[in-house]
């Protein structure tokens, strides 16, 4: 087995005396930075006759660090400085009605009153509304009021006091148009996904994750990386993601990191975290589930049918189980076994504690900054019974330097280690939905319990036996990455640079599964979890490498009114990956876990291989605008990929957008009103190679075996073709058309966004649909169109009240698609048909229809009288092609029982009854944010949600009695149907399960909205500024509370976490309420 761990201790041993050396270096050319005392764009200073000097220094009131380049200006004149490396300033001003305005870039503007003072020092708010503020693009930067694209900028404040170590999950809400979904709730495996604009094609399209220019690994990249270490997140949106070319389809995730500036400084955090059950799924105790099974029961006795009691024989053992009682139960089926309160959630799940540890030095100088960062974030889940948890160290550097006044150069250096350790089992369904809750997890000895007694029936499970010795799951991954640019200034407005990254991702996976042995109640060997044959030791290792190559011309000048840039590049891409697994059978735990401890009379099991791809583009961008009011943007990017055959790896792509400043036009000069106001629009064709493998343009032979001859016939090898194949499949192509409008209102204090934006993938790379008779699978080729529409909003407030900071802002967006062509995909499934990335079924895509529709079988309410029945079946029963049962069979329907509607009113209930309900996208997405500053208080509370979002609730728990021995759901005690309560929410409760499947299997009532709205992020914090310990000052130090997923209101009504997706055999796991302290130092 390949040792990781220590693969990567002797790595930092190697590294921390170079890095140490290397910090050295760069604090003793990290002091001064000489700024100039005129600012270029012509202030003229005063001259020596003036009476009065004013000095001071200006910081920011978030650090109290110096700002440097910060302009001081007499107001109503010309005479002004800026403020040196340290924020220092000295200016000549002519009187003591003097006013002096203070103004910097991303802060809010100060006016100052000179009068009899000679030293004003200045602390400057951060302004988050600032029109000029830069934001990072494709391949640069933009001012936000210049843009023609769709780009939203999520800054640094929003990752550094959560309460979780997670910068995706921090992302939640936080920027319309972007979603973020976990489909689990364990720590390190809480499977993030994204998705920007909706579905761009039935094959599933990640957005393009970018880190400092260069393109991630994979999306670990972003989810492990320290959130401290982040500057600011750009999310790039329809043709604004053009400029990245083809695997910026899905849209783009810029990720900028943290630089250092200023004097040399110290950032020390420590996070302390508790996790509390959240939502509990509805899993029943012992009296639950007895009074749940007679609900059942009393309805079919009362309906004339009989009853299905199983283990429980009759109706008085399911007396003394809904009352309670524990002791020996004599059951024809089971034998004598011992019942008792067996709900495994309390003794399985309960409290965490976790713990974020952070380290940075920074500081920069005239000719080069710096920055250096390490971090530990260990996630423990809500399992406490045995160690489930992740745990992640993180490491990052970057260093920038001016080689000379022409050459600059950057450099980025980062590394993380996880390790994800669990149970391999026994998390699942095992632990709630399975099995009754009357078979407690240990006997009178001790020992692990058979689940229903282990005397006549084995059993065969016990959710804590299988979570504490059932095996486990020891997963472990690092990457690391350098990259370096070299800037080179031609001129003044012309510079060129080139780039080179490389990521490494190393993988080092180990799972075993183990025999467990269960009992009876009385001490006696029951049986296995696991029999001995089926135990086993496996490990995987793999890596990936990815190289990126890039060099670009950088142009930048403007004339008069005219403002003109643009730049022309190329990119070069190359990916390689390798993997080997080896397993052995028949392990036995003997405190040691090694593949060599397998059993060695049997063959290692063993596959391995790897894949390569690569890609190259070529880039193209200008921008013009005259005086910041009417603007201009081009892309072009010719890309390349390895994917496809001879004649189809290149194609051509572009954008084209353009924006109006219309509050700069002399007509809005003077609104009091409207203080900003700007219209653009665009469109950008995007390619895809999403569904289509390294090399789809061939078919793979697959080798088998098969019985040939006439005479001593046996087993010969065959091959077979995997599929048909196309040598013409080329890109998917994706057109995306926008407008939108951006406005600040009431002197900035109003401030929000509105976007419209249509996509349509008309080259989608389909497998389409052919007779069974074709033998194989279908070619895939360009043969389908889905079109996206949608729309984002964005409103706020913000306003200063004395000392009191004030500012409020929501978000919302929505998207809508449509698969418009796909021959063939015409065949309905009840329930969902599911379509995504993994399971690409393409029956299951309905032409017409979104992806991942519902069809449902309409239903008007329940038979109340047997009247109601007869006529029923006097209507629809006896018919051919009907899954209506015969009235006088068990499956008879009764007063109680659904009534399905004819909805094609041709005379049957059948499958052809099916109808559209619904995609199970989240619709309405959005989040509330609200921000308040007092002195050096802080509270900020956001808000997360969804207003509309079919879920279908699958599994055991998705209704009563679908097996006659599992588990039932609390939410069907009392709202199911009786003739004392007929207006139940649900149908009538029975054990007869083709009864079940007709009442509540794959209908209309049973479709959930999942509306939910949940308390995110709550922060509470104090800085106390300019202490001193000794001789070393404290710049700031900070207390705070953070939490997170406090509370939620949702529309659920079965139970389960909104969050938690809509299979209840897995959502046992609870999602959990963090709850964190925090203390950060600055020195």
């Amino acid at each position: 087995m390949i040792k990781l761990i220590k693969l990567s201790k002797w790595k930092l041993q190697t590294m921390i005396p170079l890095l140490v050396g290397f910090v050295v270096l760069c604090t003793n050319q990290a002091f001064a930075i000489s700024a100039s005392n005129t600012i270029n764009s012509g202030y003229n200073l005063l001259n020596s006759e003036q009476q009065l000097t004013i000095s001071g220094t200006v910081v920011s009131s978030d650090d109290g660090m110096g700002l440097p380049g910060v302009a001081v200006v007499v107001k109503g004149t010309t005479t002004g400085t800026v403020t040196d490396f340290d924020g220092n300033y000295s200016i000549n001003v002519p009187s003591s009605d003097a006013i002096l305005v203070v103004s910097y870039l991303g802060f809010v503007k100060q006016e100052i009153a000179v009068g009899s003072k000679t030293v004003i020092n200045v602390s400057l708010e951060p302004d988050t509304t600032a029109l000029d503020e830069v934001v990072v693009v494709g391949y640069g930067t933009a001012k936000k009021e210049t843009l023609t694209g769709s780009v939203e900028q999520v800054k640094a404040d929003v990752f550094e006091d959560i309460a979780t170590g997670s910068p995706a999950l921090a992302l939640q809400g936080r920027t319309p148009g972007l979603v973020v979904t976990r489909n689990s709730s364990r720590p390190g495996n809480e499977d993030i996904d994204f998705a920007i604009r909706g579905a761009s094609s039935v094959n599933g399209i990640d957005p393009l994750i970018v880190i400092d220019g260069i393109p991630a690994v994979n999306t670990a990249s972003f989810t492990d990386m320290n959130p401290n270490d982040i500057e600011s997140i750009s999310v790039l949106k329809g043709g604004s993601a053009s400029v990245y070319g083809s695997r910026a389809a899905g849209g783009v995730i810029l990720v900028t990191t943290k630089k250092g500036r200023g004097d040399v400084k110290v950032d020390i955090s420590s996070v302390l975290r508790v996790g509390t059950i959240g939502i509990r799924p509805p899993s029943p105790t012992m009296e639950q589930y007895g009074q749940l099974y007679l609900e059942a029961v009393d309805a079919d006795l009362v309906a004339g049918k009989a009853p299905r009691y199983f283990f429980w024989d009759n109706h008085e053992t399911l007396e003394r189980i809904a009352a309670g009682e524990e002791g020996y139960y004599d059951l024809p089926i089971n034998g004598r076994v011992w019942l008792a309160e067996g709900n495994r959630f309390d003794e399985m799940f309960g409290n965490s504690y976790s713990n974020q540890q952070n380290i940075s030095v920074s500081g920069g100088g005239e000719k080069s900054n710096f920055r250096i960062s390490t971090g530990y974030d260990e996630n423990v889940g809500g399992l406490k019974i045995a160690d489930d948890s992740s745990e992640r160290y993180n490491f990052s550097l970057n260093y920038n330097v001016d080689i000379s006044d022409r050459l600059s150069l950057n450099t980025n250096v980062s590394y993380f280690h996880r390790t994800i350790s669990g149970p391999i089992g026994g998390l699942a369904r095992d632990a709630a939905t399975y099995d009754a809750p009357l078979f407690p997890s240990y006997n009178a000895q001790g020992q692990y319990y058979s689940v229903f007694g282990g005397v006549d029936i084995a059993g065969r499970r016990n959710a804590v036996a299988q979570v504490i010795d059932g095996g486990r799951t020891n997963l472990i991954d690092e990457q690391f990455k350098i990259a370096g640019l070299l800037t080179y200034k031609i001129s003044d407005h012309l510079n060129i640079t080139t780039s080179y990254a490389i990521s490494k991702q190393n993988s080092d996976d180990q799972r075993y599964q183990l025999s467990v042995p269960l009992y009876d109640w009385d001490g006696n060997f029951a049986t296995t979890i696991n029999d001995a044959s089926n135990t086993y030791i496996e490990e995987e290792t793999g890596t990936i490498t990815y190289k990126n190559y890039k060099t670009s011309l950088n142009y930048n000048n403007t004339f008069g009114n005219h403002r003109l840039s643009g730049l022309l590049a190329i990119e070069a891409e190359k990916n390689i990956s390798n993997g080997l697994r080896a397993r052995r059978n028949s392990f036995v735990d003997y405190g040691v876990y090694d593949l060599n401890l397998g059993a060695t009379d049997q063959a290692i099991q063993t596959e391995g291989g790897g894949n390569t791809w690569g890609a190259f583009g070529y880039i193209g961008r200008i921008n013009y605008n005259f005086k910041e009011k009417y603007l201009l943007e081009f892309q072009g990017r010719r890309d390349g990929s390895s994917r496809f055959a001879e004649g189809q790896k290149w194609s051509n792509y572009f954008s084209a957008s353009g924006g109006w400043v219309i509050s700069a036009e002399d007509f809005l000069n003077d609104s009091n009103t409207i203080s900003f106001l700007k219209l653009r629009g665009g469109y950008g064709e995007l390619g895809s190679t999403s569904g289509f493998g390294n090399f789809g343009y061939l078919s793979t032979v697959g080798f088998g075996t098969t019985v040939f001859g006439q005479t001593n016939a046996g087993q010969q090898v065959t091959t077979r073709a995997s599929s048909l194949f196309s040598d013409t499949t080329t890109w998917e192509r994706i057109a995306t058309t926008e407008v939108g409008l951006d406005f600040r209102l009431f002197n900035n204090k109003v401030f929000g966004s509105v976007d419209l934006f249509k996509q349509q993938n008309k080259d989608m790379l389909v497998q389409l649909v052919y007779p069974d008779i074709l033998g194989t699978n279908a070619p895939t080729t360009n043969s389908g169109t889905l079109e996206t529409k949608g729309w984002e909003v964005q409103l706020g407030y913000s306003t200063k009240i004395g000392e009191l900071d004030f500012s409020i802002s929501a978000n919302m967006s929505d998207a809508r698609n449509e698969v418009v062509s796909y021959d063939g995909a015409e065949a309905i499934q009840a329930g969902l048909n599911l379509v995504d990335s993994s399971d690409n079924n393409p029956e299951e895509v309905i032409e017409g229809k979104p992806v991942n529709s519902f069809y449902l079988y309409e239903t008007d309410g329940y038979f109340q009288t047997q009247a109601e029945v007869d006529a029923y079946y006097a209507t629809y029963g006896g018919k051919d092609n009907s899954i209506l049962f015969d009235q006088d069979t068990a499956a008879g329907l009764v007063p109680g029982d659904t009534r399905i509607i004819d909805s094609n009113g041709d005379g049957v209930i059948n499958t052809d009854d099916l109808t559209y309900q619904g995609d199970n996208s989240p619709h309405y997405t959005y989040g509330l944010n609200l921000d308040l500053k007092y002195r050096n208080w802080d509270f900020n509370t956001f808000f997360q949600g969804v207003l509309d979002q079919n879920v279908l609730r699958t599994g055991y728990f998705s209704a009563p009695f679908q097996q006659i021995w599992q588990n039932q759901s609390t939410a069907w005690l009392g709202t199911t149907w009786t003739p004392d309560n007929p207006n139940a929410e649900f149908p009538r409760s029975t054990t007869q399960r083709n009864v079940t499947n007709w009442n509540y299997i794959n209908k209309d009532f049973m479709l959930q909205n999942n509306r939910y709205i949940r308390l995110k992020a709550l922060i509470v914090g104090y800085n106390f500024k300019g202490l001193k310990v000794g001789s070393t000052d404290i710049n700031n130090l900070r207390i705070y509370f953070s939490g997170n997923d406090l509370f939620e209101f949702s529309n659920i009504k079965d139970g389960y976490d909104p969050e938690a997706g809509a299979g209840s055999n897995n959502a046992t796991y609870p999602f959990m309420r963090t709850w964190a302290l925090g203390v950060k130092v600055s020195l």
